[in-house]
Order: structure tokens, then sequence, then C-alpha cells
């Protein structure tokens, strides 16, 4: 008898917990992954005023969450800059510094980040899926989810995503046999 109460224990506290913490949420708690619509949001944007997740539907956006202290995010900013410039896609991402937007607004302007960047905290970042930086979404232009990369994103990762939203083909290789396609990134 002992070993079945302890069953029903470790089974139905935390199922309560979650029910009660869930119900609380301002939006249905829900597994943020491939095939699941980005959760919304608007938040404070480092040029002033904001910006609503709204305002992104309508074509592929790349969203990313990093930190000034983050030095794995460092390694996307060349990439990010580049994808900016891309007519394709929108670049918008999210600094999770406790600091605030003055360390944030010297820190963009000291390495060039061309994107728009907005703050933000960990709710959010917790609310779409994320528990490590850097965390990047790929949305279509629906804001659904089609890729997840927790650590740097290669920027082959984010154009190939690009390319499946869009229909693009990939680029012709170069005489030998093509490649098979890369395994999407895991959603958890």
């Amino acid at each position: 008898m002992r070993s079945r109460r302890s069953w029903i224990e470790y089974a139905l506290v935390p199922a309560f917990v979650a029910l009660t913490l869930g119900g609380c949420a301002a939006e249905p708690a829900g597994p943020v992954g491939i095939g699941s619509t980005a959760p919304a949001f608007e938040l404070p944007a480092l040029e002033g005023g904001s910006l609503s997740s709204e305002t992104l539907v309508g074509r592929p956006v790349i969203l990313n969450f990093w930190a000034t202290w983050c030095q794995p995010c460092r390694k996307e900013f060349p990439v990010l800059n580049a994808l900016h410039r891309d007519p394709r896609v929108e670049v918008v991402t999210i600094a999770l510094d406790e600091e605030g937007q003055q360390k944030v607004a010297t820190f963009v302007k000291r390495e060039g980040l061309e994107y728009k960047v907005l703050i933000g905290d960990q709710e959010t970042f917790e609310r779409f899926g994320g528990y490590t930086i850097p965390h990047t979404l790929v949305l279509d232009e629906t804001l659904t989810i089609v890729g997840v990369y927790r650590g740097p994103a290669s920027e082959e990762n984010l154009e190939s995503d690009l390319r499946r939203i869009t229909g693009e083909a990939a680029p012709e290789a170069t005489g030998e046999a093509a490649e098979e396609p890369a395994e999407e990134a895991p959603s958890s």
C-alpha cells in the first residue's frame, strides 16, 4: 500500500500544481515548439515606443533572445546583421538584461547591431520555451514556429528555414550529389 500511495502522490501533486499555476497564466500554457503559434507579446523597443507581435504578421521573422553578458550570443550578431539586410525576413531580438535599456543601448551601439532590439524579461522568455540563451525562433508569416535553436543558430540553418517558408529552392550543388536535408532543430 505504501508504494501505491507514493505513486499517487508523485503523479497527482505535480499535476495539481501545474493546473493551478497554469490557470493563473495570462495565456493558456501550451508547448512552444515547431508547429505551434508564437505567444503574443508587446515589449518596449530600444529606439522608443513598443513593438507588438501583431505587427509582425505577414512576413517571416527571426526572433532571438540574448543578453549583453552572453558570450555565445555574440557569435550570432554578424549572422543576424546580415539577415536584417535580407528583404525576405524581419529580424527582432529581445535583450534579457536586468540592468535595462541604458546598458543594452550602449552595448548595441558599441557592437554595431543593426536590427530591432526589444527589452524583455524572464516571464516573456519562459513563455517562448526559453531556458538558455541564445534562444532563436524562426516564424513564418502567420507567426507559426518553423525552427527553434537553443544555442547559437548558424546562418545555414536560418537560411534553410527561410527557404522552406518562402518556397525557394536550395542553392544548386556544385557537381556533387546533393546532401540529405538536415534534421529540424529539436523543440525542447
